[in-house]
């Protein structure tokens, strides 16, 4: 049974049962850290670093459905539910991710019992305030 690990994933499980709470889900989405797998940067185990202006770095990538996604997870837990060897991640603020990789398909918490694929389509909404707008107006 999944046990959340924080609040954004307390709020994914809600937001899956009721959809009244996917516009919070979003918002939190947004401005919390979410962590990426960036195999070949350089680091020491155990170490945190900061990324240097416009440093260039790999990120992981899966197939699925036909599309290439970012495996990203929404705690340090999912992570090593995910990938059995240690590896390189960089966490950051989700909106900074979406920023840093524009264009690019997420996919939050891949084979875990709460996962999202976050379409580039969908992060654009989300990145452009449209999808609150049209959230706000399906509710009324």
């Amino acid at each position: 049974m999944f046990e959340p690990e924080n609040s954004l994933e307390a709020l994914m499980q809600a937001a899956a049962r009721d959809a009244n709470i996917v516009p919070a889900f979003y918002r939190a989405l947004l401005e919390t850290e979410l962590y990426i797998l960036t195999p070949e940067a350089p680091m020491k185990p155990g170490r945190r670093r900061s990324l240097k202006f416009q440093e260039e770095i790999n990120v992981a990538t899966v197939d699925f459905q036909n599309m290439r996604w970012h495996p990203t997870f929404t705690s340090k837990k999912r992570i090593y539910d995910y990938i059995k060897q240690p590896e390189v991640c960089l966490g950051a603020a989700a909106r900074n991710l979406f920023e840093m990789l524009p264009d690019s398909n997420f996919w939050l918490n891949p084979l875990s019992e709460c996962q999202k694929p976050l379409p580039a389509t969908e992060i654009a909404l989300l990145m452009s305030g449209k999808f609150f707008g049209m959230a706000t107006k399906s509710a009324r």
